[in-house]
């Protein structure tokens, strides 16, 4: 009789609110839905927010016409150029222009290599992710293994070597942990390439600097997590049934423990892919770090413009990416008991 009445007066209100309250009826039965639908929207303002921040240091920085020609043409040529670019115009005027283009993948185009700012950026982006990747991968391994076998002989000698070692790696700097392996492995044994991207084999010892203070970090939250586990009611089920501390780590408390790891395992894969500067730089790595600081160095604001927004979707993706897997592993999302 109720569903029978509001299905009446949908038909009172019209064929758009009969719509909207079946939308949210269909929403009410899988809660999941909600919840993407709430980190979509939280991904889509920071990627405004960074774009109106990256407009607006451009803007502060001085007439982009007057930076980049300023000593190699007359004053009245300048003025001129600054007119025909658009940079005259007023700066809601000048935003919303930059934000329509953007909307349609139009990121400007670099002064410098005289091409589109999005494809100089997207043809770096691949080789940086060679080093995210394989550094988060090694890191995520190294950070398994040492948790789990730390778990297992906790406050015994040998967990308190993994920790002060991986403490230690944690606070190493990459700049200086790179030139160490540079001239260890490159220039000593000559064992390794050492500058750009010429075989798979050079991208041994960037990822290894990327991703010792990583593992590190990876190692003592996983480790945190598990011995938190370890002190759970069901632990001690699981101990009165007779399973094994291997058993229990590996098969019931490894799981538990991998969800707060995931999010920041994505969090740190974001933050990565801004943030190889110095590793690329040290070992002269063709990526999108070396593309921003060279863009830094001549000044090619519409290539740093796009870096800062490649930089926030990429960003925005992991972490979304994050959120569904925990989704996948934390049934209480799914069913909207937690969110």
């Amino acid at each position: 009789m109720t569903s029978t009445q509001e299905r009446l007066g949908d038909r009172r209100r019209g064929p758009v609110w009969a719509r909207l309250d079946s939308i949210r009826r269909w929403s009410s039965r899988a809660p999941w839905v909600g919840f993407l639908g709430r980190r979509i929207a939280q991904g889509l303002v920071v990627v405004f927010g960074a774009v109106l921040i990256s407009f607006v240091l451009v803007q502060l920085s001085g007439d982009p016409a007057e930076v980049l020609a300023r000593g190699l043409l007359p004053d009245a040529q300048v003025r001129q150029l600054s007119h025909q670019l658009g940079y005259d115009r007023p700066f809601l005027v000048q935003f919303l222009d930059y934000f329509g283009r953007l909307l349609h993948g139009d990121l400007g185009q670099s002064f410098r290599y005289h091409q589109s700012a999005a494809s100089l950026v997207l043809q770096a982006l691949p080789n940086t992710g060679v080093l995210v990747v394989g550094a988060m991968v090694l890191a995520s391994i190294v950070a398994l293994a040492a948790s789990t076998f730390s778990t297992l002989h906790r406050e015994t000698p040998l967990d308190q070597l993994i920790r002060r070692v991986l403490i230690v790696a944690q606070g190493l700097p990459e700049y200086w942990l790179g030139l160490m392996l540079l001239m260890v492995f490159g220039a000593w044994a000559r064992w390794l390439p050492v500058v750009g991207f010429s075989s798979w084999s050079a991208a041994i010892l960037p990822v290894v600097t990327l991703a010792a203070p990583i593992a590190g970090v990876f190692t003592r939250l996983l480790r945190s997590q598990l011995l938190d586990q370890m002190q759970s009611d069901f632990v001690v089920a699981l101990r009165a049934k007779g399973l094994t501390e291997r058993e229990i780590v590996v098969r019931h408390a490894l799981p538990n423990a991998m969800i707060p790891f995931v999010t920041y395992l994505a969090l740190q894969l974001g933050w990565l892919v801004g943030g190889t500067i110095v590793v690329e730089a040290v070992f002269t790595w063709p990526g999108i770090g070396s593309l921003a600081l060279a863009a830094v160095k001549t000044r090619d604001l519409q290539v740093i413009q796009a870096v800062v927004v490649v930089v926030a979707v990429v960003y925005v993706a992991c972490s979304l990416a994050a959120d569904l897997i925990v989704a996948a592993i934390d049934p209480r999302i799914r069913t909207g008991r937690s969110a």
